[in-house]
């Protein structure tokens, strides 16, 4: 086999190993940016949530320590 036929089939192989390797590496990537933002809104939805269930239960407290007041008072 001729010589420079191996090295410009070994180049050629080279740059598609390189550009399989920057593909891979651009989806991966890709890949974990989408993964965090939707960790991140997640993250975000549950702690609206527990911070509207902690206002429901300081109303309640609130509600009961008026009722039992009032109660006292009478």
């Amino acid at each position: 086999m001729n010589p420079i036929k191996l090295l410009a089939d070994g180049v050629d192989s080279l740059w598609y190993w390189t550009y399989g390797i920057i593909a891979g590496w651009g989806l991966t990537v890709t890949i974990v940016i989408v993964a965090l933002i939707l960790l991140l809104i997640r993250t975000i939805n549950l702690q609206r949530r527990v911070d509207h269930l902690e206002q429901r239960l300081v109303h309640a407290e609130r509600d009961y320590n008026l009722s039992v007041n009032n109660w006292k008072s009478k």
